[in-house]
C-alpha cells in the first residue's frame, strides 16, 4: 500500500477518535452550564454563544504559527500536539465549578488543539493530485463520523454517569488516538512527497522555496481571497445555529430530561449524513468544475435549510437539518482541495494555517451572532438566519467566481517569480 494511502487510512481512524473524544460531551455544554448554576434564559443563551465561540479567536491567532511549524518541524508532530493537548483539556473540564472556568478552558483549547487542520495539512501535502478531492473528502468523513459517535454514545453516558465523568472518558479517547499516530503514521520527506505527487521540478521554483514572502504575497491573489471568503461565510453558516440545537430541543420538549440522548441522536445523524457527503458529493470535484459545484451546493443547502426556521416539532426540524447537512458537508472539502491545487507543495502548511485562521474567525463570529438573534428574536429565528447566510453565500459565490475565475498553481508560481525578478 502506498504511504499516502496508509497515512490517509490511519489518520481517518485517529480523526474519528479525536472528534469522538471532543464531542463526547462538548455538544452538551448548554446542559452542563445549567448544572453550574446558569438557569435564566437570556444568560443561558448568552453563555452558550460565548462558550461556543471562545476557542475560535485563540485558534485563529495561533493557526498560522502552527502551519509554519508543520512546514518546519513536521506535520506528524502537530497532530500529536493537538491530540495530547486536547486530551488534557477535556479532562480539566471535569473539574470546573463555574461557567467562567469553562469559558477559560475553551480559550486554552483553541490555543493548543486543532487536529482537523493538522491532519488535513498532512493529507494535502502527501496525496497525488488526481486523488486530492477524494482524499480530503474521505478524511472529512472521519470528522463527521467522530462527531456522530461522540454525542450518540456521550449523550447516553452523560445521563447515566454525569457530565464530569463523560469529560474524563473523552480525554482518554483522545490519548488513544495519539498513541495510534505515534505508532502508525509515517511522514513523507520532501523527496518522497515530490515522487508521490509527481510534480515536475520546474513547478517548484527553487528561488521561492526559501522565500518567506512568497506564500504571504501569493495568498493575496484573487484565487485565494475568493476561497478564503467563501470558507469564512460557510463557517458562519455552519456554526450560527449548531450551539443552540441543544436549547431548541429542550425548549420544544419542555424539559431537559432525555434531551442529551435525543441531542446525541440528532448529532449522530447529522455527522453520518455529512460523512456520506464527504465520499459522494466531494468526489464530483475530481472530474467536474469545482466552481460550479460549489455554487450549486450553496444554493441547495440554503433551500433545504429554510424549513428549520418554521417547524415547531423535533421531527420536522431534524429532517430539514439532516438534508441541509448533507449538501453543506460537500462544500468545505471542495474549497480545501481547490486551495491545495494552487498552493505550492512546500507551502501547504502555511496556506492551510491561514485557511484555518479565516475559518476560525467565521466560527468565532457565528455563535455570537446566533446568541444575539436568539435573545432578540428567539431560538427558531436562529435557524432562519442560517438559511439566510447560506443564500448570501450562494450569491457571493456566483459573483466572485464570475468576476475572479480560479487560477492554477503553475500560474500562481509565475506570479511569485515575477515579483522576485
Amino acid at each position: 500500500m502506498p504511504p499516502w494511502k496508509r497515512n490517509l487510512i490511519v489518520l481517518w481512524i485517529t480523526q474519528v477518535l479525536s472528534l469522538m473524544g471532543f464531542n463526547f460531551v462538548l455538544p452538551f455544554l448548554p446542559y452542563y452550564i445549567q448544572d453550574l448554576g446558569v438557569q435564566e434564559a437570556e444568560s443561558l443563551r448568552m453563555w452558550t454563544g460565548i462558550i461556543a465561540s471562545a476557542p475560535a479567536l485563540s485558534f485563529a491567532a495561533v493557526s498560522p504559527f502552527w502551519g509554519m511549524a508543520a512546514d518546519r518541524w513536521g506535520k506528524k508532530l502537530m497532530i500529536l500536539r493537538a491530540m495530547i493537548a486536547g486530551g488534557i483539556i477535556m479532562m480539566l473540564y471535569a473539574f470546573c465549578t463555574t461557567v467562567q472556568a469553562v469559558a477559560t478552558l475553551r480559550v486554552i483549547q483553541g490555543l493548543f488543539t486543532g487536529t482537523i487542520a493538522a491532519s488535513t495539512t498532512m493529507v494535502a501535502a502527501g496525496t497525488p493530485r488526481n486523488k486530492l478531492s477524494y482524499a480530503l473528502g474521505f478524511l472529512s468523513s472521519s470528522n463527521y463520523i467522530g462527531t456522530s459517535l461522540g454525542p450518540l454514545v456521550g449523550g447516553v453516558f452523560a445521563e447515566s454517569f454525569g457530565f464530569r465523568m463523560t469529560f474524563i472518558v473523552g480525554g482518554i479517547i483522545l490519548f488513544i488516538g495519539a498513541v495510534i499516530v505515534i505508532v502508525y503514521v509515517e511522514e513523507l520527506n520532501e523527496e518522497e512527497a515530490r515522487e508521490t505527487l509527481a510534480i515536475p521540478e520546474k513547478e517548484i521554483p527553487r528561488r521561492d522555496m526559501g522565500t518567506a514572502a512568497f506564500p504571504l504575497r501569493n495568498m493575496l491573489h484573487r484565487s485565494f481571497l475568493t476561497l478564503f471568503f467563501l470558507l469564512f461565510i460557510l463557517r458562519i453558516a455552519r456554526n450560527i445555529a449548531n450551539p443552540f440545537i441543544a436549547l431548541y430541543i429542550q425548549d420544544v420538549r419542555g424539559t431537559i430530561v432525555g434531551a442529551p440522548s435525543l441531542m446525541g441522536v440528532i448529532s449522530a445523524g447529522s455527522g453520518l449524513i455529512t460523512a456520506l457527503a464527504g465520499v459522494t458529493l466531494v468526489r464530483l470535484g475530481d472530474f467536474r468544475p469545482r466552481e460550479r459545484l460549489l455554487k450549486n451546493l450553496f444554493l441547495i443547502s440554503a433551500i433545504t435549510a429554510l424549513p428549520m426556521g418554521f417547524t415547531g416539532s423535533v421531527l420536522g426540524f431534524s429532517l430539514s437539518f439532516l438534508v441541509s447537512s448533507y449538501f453543506m458537508g460537500g462544500i468545505e472539502p471542495i474549497i480545501q482541495s481547490s486551495m491545495s491545487m494552487i498552493a505550492p507543495q512546500n507551502r501547504k502548511g502555511i496556506v492551510f494555517g491561514v485557511q484555518t485562521t479565516i475559518g476560525s474567525l467565521g466560527w468565532f463570529v457565528a455563535p455570537l451572532l446566533g446568541s444575539y438573534v436568539s435573545i432578540q428574536f428567539g431560538l427558531h429565528e436562529v435557524f432562519l438566519a442560517l438559511s439566510i447566510v447560506l443564500f448570501l453565500s450562494w450569491g457571493a459565490s456566483e459573483y466572485l467566481f464570475r468576476r475572479f475565475p480560479q487560477t492554477s498553481e503553475e500560474d500562481l508560481s509565475q506570479v511569485g517569480i515575477k515579483h522576485i525578478h
